[in-house]
């Protein structure tokens, strides 16, 4: 984008005064603007101007080299308050993060300042949860209100007055405690990466606070509420202190880990802050807020923790004390807390993946479902007492096998534990964290393998294909691990546990599906998260250039597999005639069908029930799917000269546009098959959602669009190291152009923003080509429009040309069918104990019956005596015997309730068959 000269001259003087409202160097303001000049060109920058610039200035900043307070080390970008930045670029902090994540980006930054801003977001974020609970819930549920008083007031107009002591109130009391922990959280790296122990050691700051108060006999200090409930009326009494760190704790698992905080690394850090006289207390650890001892112990901490930020440079998260004494002072004793220097809400619930609504229950009434205490009991309730070794039952499927597979999986966790306890002391030093998460993980491990085992044995008797593969085994390891880690909150997300684990993304994703079948209660978020990581692996992970799916279609002898090739019978679409006929979701693969090789002339039922892997031949005799004009599908047999004539069309379904019956053809199957079908249908469903937003309604456009999607995949390399939303977003614009369809690409990324896997990534960092000089690989990226022009255009030209409307040369292409508008694949009946299901009643429309209306001290009487008749001629019936000779003349309420029992019989023999 090319500045104007008027527009740049404004934006120069809006980042002049930035930079002198921060008091920066030269250096950096020169260095800020080019940098900033150089992206605007480039790029183009959404939101307010200002931001960006504070992201140029930031970036900018951590090329500074500033010596620390004791000269010790040398640290980056320590000269410039990020608080103070954010302030005056009107950034909240959560905006502050995505937005240098992609400045990033197009800067092309060093990884080391990609890897300072993760972590830097993984500190601020987990902070800021805990103040939020910290000073909504926690504070105020064992202590005063912490609003200032005048007392308060007072001390801090006189805080430069040497004999004015701080006093001991329940503000003051508020600080001391939040800068108490974040100074033991300096002495602590974990605390800072991870959410649980950050508030295990707030549990303990708050309890030692308490005991203080306690021992001092400052009762007027605490909540009358908890004082009168759980102190003795006495102060004299003998009865023991209440502990807060149990008060606190929700189950007996964190009961444990947070006891073990207390005692091996919250009290040797306490005495050691009283050895070196930082905090004055005896050697109980008592006598910390006594009048003589608080002002200095006040003023102490406060010290150590400025020194330590001053030294590393880090943010100052005492920023969290203003700003919530400003909101105090502004709204009285509201102690709500606002994200940041900016008051914005708090961020929305992540979206939930469009493949995944199927698997998801009803919402569940907690209050807050994703809170980490709430995820942490869920997941030990997942455990459910089990150890980390096979149960008796899995033992005897064990011994059921042709080989026993107990050795083979005894190696796998040997290997991956040594994989994961490395990977995971390299982000935590602590070993028993590593062991406590793998033994978790273990035990979830023998769970999911018994559930697989004991489905697929109802399915099969040779369940061969998975008990002797390792891969599965791992698979269903890492995925475990995986769940672990996502509810114990661990700072590195999703790819790192495939990368720790050494374990190939498309490996990994086919024990996810199996693992959400399994009904083990797994709570929405983590369902909605297993299902994210599907989603991430088939939309680009699995298409790496490096990826193994690539050697397996070569290893098949067969090409990339066609939506037709891998969907099931029923699921495609020809005409628009059939594109309202809503097709039920198939049953989900079972393992078997999963982890089995790639099989060409092998082919299901041509209506498989649920679950089913069993295999059959093809038949003898063709058929043909038709639909009928009751809109029912009807299987009929084709004759010799049908097949004939087939064979002169192309010897395909579907050949000609018009043509509504469709060939069964064998289908692939195997692993490929299946990732490819999962692919189709999350393109199909994203697809279709950015048609709704666009309101595309032309089928042969929509046909046109997923032709040369497909082509795109099977005939070219356009996939590989890309991005599905990548491709999608260009056979839109492709097609649209051809067939003269007014639109812009800004509109297909406008609506790509609103699906919830929707990234700026995607269309601002795409790869374009990779450069090999000698022993040099360098790798093109920029955003997909310049993609779409340089690379994608130039591939399929040739092809697009065919499509376009009254071509000459498009009588030899064929257009590929739709998928068909696929219901919920899960029925919608609960099992609510064995053999006990519900199912929400299908709300039926009564046929349209005559409206009366009576209007009072208008209507004649006989408006009011016509609905009374019409009352009283549709009153209760006796009952009356239904008998065969009236099946025929059932009246349509009977027909709506049969159909009913039907329905209900057909979901009992599904779950029975699953």
């Amino acid at each position: 984008m090319v500045l104007s000269s008027t527009t740049e001259d404004k934006l120069y003087k809006i980042h002049l005064d930035l930079c002198g409202k921060l008091n920066l160097d030269s250096n950096i303001i020169t260095a800020s603007w080019e940098t900033f000049q150089s992206i605007h060109k480039n790029f183009g920058l959404e939101g307010e101007k200002l931001n960006w610039i504070g992201c140029s200035i930031y970036a900018a900043s951590r090329n500074v080299e500033t010596s620390t307070v004791d000269t010790s080390s040398v640290v980056r970008g320590v000269g410039l308050n990020l608080t103070t930045l954010l302030r005056h670029s009107n950034l909240s902090f959560s905006q502050f993060f995505d937005n240098i994540t992609t400045w990033a980006k197009m800067a092309q930054l060093p990884d080391e300042f990609t890897e300072k801003v993760i972590n830097l977001r993984t500190k601020f974020s987990i902070t800021y949860n805990v103040f939020k609970t910290f000073s909504s819930r926690m504070f105020t549920e064992i202590f005063v209100s912490p609003a200032p008083n005048n007392t308060d007031m007072e001390a801090n107009k006189h805080r430069n007055r040497k004999n004015r002591s701080i006093p001991c109130t329940p503000h003051k009391i508020f600080e001391f405690i939040w800068n108490l922990f974040i100074v033991l959280k300096t002495q602590e790296p974990s605390c800072s990466i991870e959410l649980i122990k950050s508030y295990h050691l707030l549990y303990c700051c708050i309890d030692l606070a308490f005991q203080n108060v306690i021992a001092a006999n400052r009762k007027e200090l605490l909540n009358t509420a908890y004082a009168e409930e759980y102190l003795p009326y006495n102060s004299n009494s003998d009865l023991r202190v209440p502990c807060l760190v149990e008060h606190f704790c929700k189950n007996d698992t964190m009961i444990k880990e947070a006891l073990h905080m207390k005692v091996y690394v919250f009290g040797p850090l306490i005495s050691k802050f009283v050895e070196d006289n930082s905090i004055i207390a005896d050697k109980n650890h008592l006598g910390i807020l006594s009048y003589e001892n608080f002002d200095q112990n006040f003023r102490n901490v406060t010290n150590v923790y400025d020194t330590y930020v001053l030294s590393h440079g880090e943010i100052d998260e005492k920023i969290f004390l203003a700003e919530h004494k400003r909101v105090l002072l502004e709204k009285g004793n509201d102690t709500s807390i606002i994200e940041s220097p900016r008051n914005n809400a708090d961020p929305l619930t992540p979206g939930t993946p469009l493949t995944c609504r199927k698997y998801l229950g009803p919402r569940e009434n907690v209050v807050s479902s994703t809170s980490v205490a709430e995820k942490m009991s869920r997941l030990h309730a997942l455990v459910n007492n089990r150890t980390a070794a096979p149960s008796d039952n899995l033992k005897r499927i064990f011994e059921s096998c042709g080989k026993d597979p107990t050795e083979t999986i005894e190696s796998v966790i040997s290997t991956i534990s040594e994989r994961f306890i490395g990977e995971y002391t390299i982000i935590n030093s602590s070993n028993d964290d590593a062991q406590s998460k793998l033994n978790i993980a273990i035990t979830l491990f023998y769970k999911y393998i018994e559930f697989i085992f004991e489905k697929e044995q109802k399915i099969s008797i040779d369940i061969s294909a998975v008990v002797d593969k390792e891969i599965f085994y791992q698979g269903v390891l890492a995925c475990c691990a995986e769940i672990v880690l996502y509810c114990y909150n661990f700072p590195k997300k999703f790819p790192w546990i495939i990368d720790a684990l050494q374990i190939e993304s498309v490996q990994f994703v086919k024990v996810i599906e199996l693992i959400v079948r399994c009904k083990d209660n797994l709570f929405r978020e983590l369902i909605k998260h297993l299902k994210w990581i599907e989603e991430t692996i088939i939309e680009s992970l699995a298409w790496k250039s490096d990826s193994p799916i690539w050697l397996a279609i070569e290893r098949s002898g067969q090409p990339i597999p066609k939506n037709e090739d891998v969907a099931l019978p029923g699921q495609l679409l020809y005409t628009d005639a059939t594109e309202k006929q809503n097709i039920q979701c198939p049953a989900s693969p079972s393992a078997n069908d999963v982890f089995q090789s790639p099989s060409p002339q092998i082919c299901k039922n041509l209506f498989p029930s649920p679950g089913q892997s069993s295999v059959q031949h093809i038949p003898k005799h063709a058929h043909a799917i038709i639909l009928g004009k009751d809109k029912n599908i009807k299987l009929i047999q084709l004759t010799d000269s049908d097949k004939r004539n087939g064979n002169n069309r192309g010897g395909s379904p579907g050949l000609q546009p018009d043509q509504s019956p469709a060939t069964v053809k064998p289908k692939r199957t195997g692993s490929i098959a299946i990732i490819y079908r999962k692919f189709y249908y999350l393109a199909s469903l994203r697809l279709e959602e950015l048609y709704s937003h666009l309101d595309f309604v032309n089928f042969e456009l929509k046909r046109k669009i997923w032709t040369i999607f497909e082509y795109s995949i099977r005939e070219t390399d356009l996939i590989k190291d890309r991005h599905l939303d990548q491709l999608l977003m260009c056979a839109i614009y492709v097609i649209c152009k051809a067939c003269n369809v007014n639109i812009t690409f800004a509109s297909i990324m406008k609506y790509y923003r609103y699906q919830p896997q929707a990234s700026s990534s995607v269309y601002r960092d795409v790869f374009i080509e990779r450069r090999i000089d000698g022993e040099t690989i360098s790798e093109e990226r920029g955003d997909l429009i310049n993609f779409y022009n340089s690379v994608y255009v130039k591939v399929l030209q040739s092809y697009v040309v065919r499509l376009q409307p009254n071509s000459n040369s498009r009588s030899n292409i064929i257009l590929s069918p739709l998928l068909a508008k696929i219901r919920n694949s899960v029925s919608p009946s609960q099992a609510v104990i064995d053999n006990v299901f519900i199912k929400p009643l299908e709300i039926t429309n009564s046929p349209s019956e005559a409206i009366y209306n009576y209007y009072f001290s208008r209507s004649p009487s006989k408006d009011l005596k016509n609905i009374n008749r019409a009352i009283n001629n549709n009153g209760v019936q006796g009952k009356r015997l239904l008998t065969e000779e009236d099946t025929e003349s059932q009246p349509a309420s009977k027909k709506i309730c049969n159909r009913k029992i039907q329905s209900l019989v057909e979901d009992r023999l599904r779950q029975n068959t699953e």
